[in-house]
């Protein structure tokens, strides 16, 4: 019959392993929603780069258009494409950082200091096995 102490230890384990599953389920659930998130984000960030494009195509399909021999002034063709495609510039270099954020955030939880503990310390205990029986071999060997 286990004893009280030994009863203690395995509800303290439980309890350890329903936080842990609780931690992992957290996880899951904001990488899925990263997830998604990047998705909506990249898929955003190509909608805004077609939208530029085609601006740069219509300017210069205009410019192809111009009858007139003058030079054109460049002045009167940046005032009125210039301020929408800075507009857009401006929101893709927005979802840009989102996207950034977003892929940061995913990989910072995957990558932690607890994930790499337990074979740290498993390397410098075995590999400091090692060392020390090969400076024990090759002592012997002398």
């Amino acid at each position: 019959m286990p004893e009280i102490s030994d009863w203690s230890d395995i509800e303290a384990q439980l309890q350890e392993n329903k936080d842990l599953l609780e931690e992992i389920e957290q996880r899951f659930l904001q990488v899925r929603r990263d997830s998604l998130k990047q998705t909506e984000l990249q898929t955003q960030q190509e909608q805004i780069r077609a939208q530029i494009q085609n601006i740069s195509s219509d300017r210069s399909d205009k410019n192809k258009n111009q009858k007139i021999r003058r030079k054109p002034n460049p002045r009167n063709e940046l005032s009125t494409s210039s301020p929408h495609k800075e507009e857009l510039l401006k929101q893709l270099e927005k979802v840009g950082e989102q996207l950034e954020q977003i892929e940061a955030d995913l990989e910072s939880r995957l990558l932690s200091w607890s994930s790499f503990r337990e074979p740290f310390w498993q390397i410098v205990r075995f590999g400091g096995i090692g060392v020390i029986i090969g400076v024990i071999l090759r002592s012997c060997a002398n």
